[in-house]
């Protein structure tokens, strides 16, 4: 049995000048998954990812949990900004092992924060 979903958060740079920036993820199916955006149901009571991209696609570290910690996990180097568009080409989805909307539902009292 999966262990209950739990919100992570991953820092990471998107290609580009942008700043940093802090992703939502969650463990599934023994891997971390980043989850830029969630698709509410009509009741507000459960979510479902609308997309998932395997963090470890990245070269990426845990950060210390401490309280001056901003994540629980960040990326080295920069990703592709393309990954974050609303539809992202079949070529960089098979690259990158995205699933589209996936079929899991977490009940959004189980996703409080990390921290």
């Amino acid at each position: 049995m999966e262990e209950p979903k739990r919100l992570l958060t991953v820092a990471l740079y998107k290609e580009g000048n942008a700043p940093m920036e802090i992703c939502a993820a969650i463990r599934h199916e023994g891997e971390i998954w980043l989850v830029p955006d969630w698709i509410r149901s009509p009741r507000g009571r459960s979510a479902k990812p609308l997309r998932m991209i395997p963090l470890s696609k990245f070269p990426h570290k845990a950060f210390p949990q401490t309280p001056e910690a901003i994540a629980d996990y960040g990326i080295d180097g920069v990703v592709p900004k393309a990954l974050f568009d609303l539809h992202i080409s079949d070529i960089l989805a098979g690259g990158f092992g995205v699933r589209e909307r996936p079929d899991l539902r977490v009940q959004m009292g189980q996703l409080p924060l990390a921290r």
